[in-house]
Parts: C-alpha cells; structure tokens; sequence
C-alpha cells in the first residue's frame, strides 16, 4: 500500500525574475504626493473661506 504525498511548492526564484523584493519607489508616488498636497491646500484655502464669511457676518 504506497501512498504517494503530493506537495504544492512556490516556484523557483529564477522563474520570477531576479527574486529580489521591489524597495525602489512606486511610479505612482509623486502622483498621489500631488493629490494630497492639492487637498491640504484646498481644504486650508476653504478653512480661510469660512472664517473670513463669518467674519463679515458677525461684524
């Protein structure tokens, strides 16, 4: 009675290139840098906004 173990193994390193991790940066990083920075002042520039609105209501 032989029974046979079948193992599901990753394949070799060399089939998916050099094997190293990626550490460099993404493409996508000054992008979404952009993005976030075009928030922040939007949100800064709205925060202004509103103060200078209730400014001249309260006056």
């Amino acid at each position: 009675m032989g029974t046979t173990i079948k193992t599901h193994s990753a394949p070799p390193a060399a089939a998916n290139g050099s094997g190293l991790a990626e550490t460099g940066t993404n493409d996508n990083t000054a992008a979404i840098a952009g993005v976030a920075a075009t928030l922040i002042v939007a949100g800064g520039g709205t925060a202004v906004a509103v103060r200078r609105r209730k400014a001249r209501r309260a006056a």
